[in-house]
């Protein structure tokens, strides 16, 4: 099977490398080469690290403990969405041929209703499309592989393909679902790099730390553009974070010969699941009123066997 990728919402920006004050002082013009972004896809990696059978990844860092000190976070009961809602297309005629052979709909729901007035009872059937960049969804370790692999090492194509799926390392295994520490950084309007992060940390008095699901609110919903930039990508292994997630698909920068850098690297090196398209609107309010930005989060996929993800509505505690 092969994977192709849209370039078009991919930001042609500079990119930092991270050695110390100096060079953070340059980082508006500092480049990451391909060959940089391979060294850190090699030395960086958690493959090995929870066994060579591992299918959680990251995952494993959200221990028992984490979840207990997590559920502490929830003072007032305040709950909010992090997902948008979905567009849906209502078929006229459900119970013709064509209904069962239109193909799913990118970005939307198609919505098969039936009703019998008789016996008062209603129903409905939904197909969805939801990887892209409309429908908030939670990406599995087997939805892309970089050099023909995925995490630990696994070749993509013993591991996904058209006739069954994703065979290893799917959905199915978060089945039980992920409960931790969320961190949302609200920056709209900005290809978040570290210096930007290490700022909003200060101001905050809120350090990102082992085992937390970070998430970035970029402002797209208000019209604004960025994204996790590339250079981002040594922090993500030093604070050892779980989960990442935000309003847009991830990237807010380019690799020159790498397609998806953010995307890529979490989930191939690292292990780490992605929540792409949230709506995080909602919640940016609510942690701006609170003056709160850590909570208790809460999200559950689907188990369907072999599912490279699932459509999600995630949940924020305050």
């Amino acid at each position: 099977m092969r994977m192709r990728y849209t370039r078009g919402w991919l930001v042609l920006v500079a990119l930092l490398l991270t050695v110390g004050p100096d060079a953070r002082a340059q980082e508006s013009t500092a480049e990451v080469t391909k060959e940089q972004y391979d060294t850190w896809m090699r030395e960086l990696s958690n493959w090995g690290r929870w066994g060579q059978d591992d299918q959680l990844g990251a995952v494993n860092l959200i221990t028992a403990a984490k979840r207990v000190e997590a559920a502490q976070l929830a003072e007032t009961g305040r709950v909010v969405s992090m997902a948008r809602d979905m567009t849906v297309d209502t078929l006229d005629d459900p119970e013709s041929e064509e209904a069962n052979r239109l193909p799913a709909l990118v970005g939307s729901v198609r919505s098969v209703f039936n009703i019998d007035v008789n016996n008062g009872y209603f129903w409905e059937r939904y197909e969805i499309e939801y990887h892209g960049g409309t429908v908030s969804h939670l990406d599995a370790l087997c939805h892309v592989a970089y050099n023909g692999k995925v995490y630990n090492g696994l070749d993509f194509e013993a591991v996904a393909s058209t006739d069954d799926g994703c065979t290893d390392m799917g959905i199915i295994n978060l089945k039980g679902g992920l409960v931790t520490r969320g961190v949302l950084v609200d920056l709209p309007g900005t290809s978040v790099r570290r210096q930007d992060i290490e700022a909003w940390e200060d101001e905050t008095g809120i350090r990102i730390s082992s085992g937390d699901a970070l998430f970035l609110r970029t402002g797209r919903d208000i019209g604004q553009q960025g994204g996790y930039h590339p250079s981002l990508i040594p922090f993500f292994k030093e604070r050892d974070i779980a989960l990442l997630g935000a309003d847009v698909p991830q990237e807010g920068g380019a690799v020159e010969g790498v397609a998806i850098p953010i995307h890529f690297f979490t989930l191939v090196a690292l292990g780490v699941h992605l929540f792409d398209n949230l709506g995080l609107e909602e919640l940016a309010e609510t942690a701006n009123e609170l003056n709160r930005w850590e909570f208790l989060f809460m999200a559950s996929p689907h188990g369907v066997p072999h599912g490279a993800g699932s459509a999600i509505n995630p949940l924020a505690v305050f």
